[in-house]
């Protein structure tokens, strides 16, 4: 089974493309909702957070308040780096876990991770797709979607990775601008579809040769 990265900045559409993987019956797994199912009370990883950041991090119900972690992490940059070593390892270890109970015959996965090269991540997977629009329109789209300010927004899109090195460094991409109509975006991620197949064919029916006994 292959394992397929998708990733992109925000407001670019990730959500959106892998639900259109997903009914092609891809198997998908959002890394940010696997988080946020790890950082809910009850969890190792949610214990590992209050522990380090305190109960300040935490809203009146004793939930995490991710604005508030959000807003410290990003006044910090040690701070982000000593979050990111406590998630990472869980969501990997919890993206494992899923990966192994699926079916042998499934010829590839999708893993959706938002900062997947930001993370050094490219390793894990045998091909990455980046999901690319425009930085305006990514702050368009953020803006109205989330109610954040512009500020804000400039502000995370400034700590992602430049899009265009995000471009280069990924194996293929699937543009969704503004331009984009929902038939162009379904046609490219069925056009992907069937080179991942097609790819994972290739990739099970090699044969190891090994040197002859002598």
């Amino acid at each position: 089974m292959l394992r397929v990265g998708l990733t992109g900045g925000i407001g670019c559409g990730k959500s959106r493309v892998a639900g259109l993987f997903a009914s092609h019956g891809v198997p998908v797994f959002d890394a940010d909702t696997i988080n946020r199912e790890l950082q809910a009370p009850g969890h190792d990883l949610y214990a590992a957070i209050v522990d380090r950041f305190g109960p300040g991090v935490l809203d009146a119900r004793g939930h995490l308040d991710r604005g508030a972690l959000r807003s410290r992490i990003f006044a910090d940059p040690t701070e982000r780096q000593v979050l990111e070593a406590l998630v990472h390892p869980a969501v990997e270890q919890a993206i494992e876990e899923r990966l192994a109970a699926l079916p042998a015959d499934v010829p590839y996965a999708l893993i959706v991770v938002p900062l997947l090269f930001e993370a050094g991540w490219e390793t894990r997977f045998d091909h990455v797709i980046v999901v690319h629009c425009e930085p305006a329109e990514q702050l368009a789209r953020v803006t109205q979607r989330d109610g954040r300010s512009g500020a804000e927004v400039e502000a995370i899109l400034e700590a992602q990775m430049d899009p265009e090195e995000r471009r280069l460094r990924a194996d293929s991409e699937i543009h969704n601008t503004e331009q984009t109509t929902e038939g162009e975006l379904a046609n490219q991620v069925a056009e992907r579809d069937t080179a991942l197949r097609q790819l994972a064919a290739r990739s099970a029916s090699r044969v190891e040769i090994r040197p002859r006994d002598t």
